[in-house]
């Protein structure tokens, strides 16, 4: 058996950035594909002429969808991170990057939130988008929630009403 071949860091570090920019995608794919689900199912638990059973069980699959979106919008988040950290750890290690030229971690980080986007609209770069984005998932959970007890206690509320006359 002959010697493996080495495989040099810019490899492995070309690989681990390409995976992170992966994560990266597919954490922000998640809370516009659960949405869209929440959307269809929202609108089988408000409509109208659902059946109560129709209603609970697209209500409690609206919780469902949501809890298992932000789970998994967390753990691509935390690959991401661990990977951003990896990268910038590497970085380091190489003395490849100025500080002023690193790529990942606290360094961009930081850069990119002193960076200005417009005038109007600077204040709301102050929030981390994964805590909104989880907590608008919650609320969307939440809200299926109480599709589910509106059906329970005061069922006749999103029934169709007879037209006015």
């Amino acid at each position: 058996m002959g010697k493996s071949p080495e495989i040099s860091d810019d490899v492995i570090y070309a690989a681990v950035a390409s995976r992170r920019a992966g994560f990266d995608n597919m954490a922000w794919q998640v809370p516009i594909i659960s949405f869209t689900a929440q959307a269809f199912l929202f609108t089988i638990a408000l409509g109208p002429d659902s059946r109560p059973y129709a209603r609970l069980i697209s209500a409690s699959l609206v919780f469902v969808v949501s809890l298992l979106s932000m789970l998994l919008l967390a753990r691509h988040r935390q690959a991401d991170i661990a990977d951003a950290h990896w990268l910038a750890d590497l970085e380091e290690r190489r003395g490849r990057a100025t500080k002023r030229m690193k790529v990942h971690g606290s360094v961009w980080r930081e850069r990119r939130d002193a960076t200005k986007i417009h005038r109007g609209f600077n204040w709301i770069t102050r929030h981390r988008a994964f805590v909104v984005w989880e907590i608008g998932l919650l609320l969307f959970g939440l809200a299926g929630i109480a599709v589910v007890i509106v059906t329970l206690v005061v069922p006749d509320l999103l029934e169709a009403q007879p037209p006015r006359r």
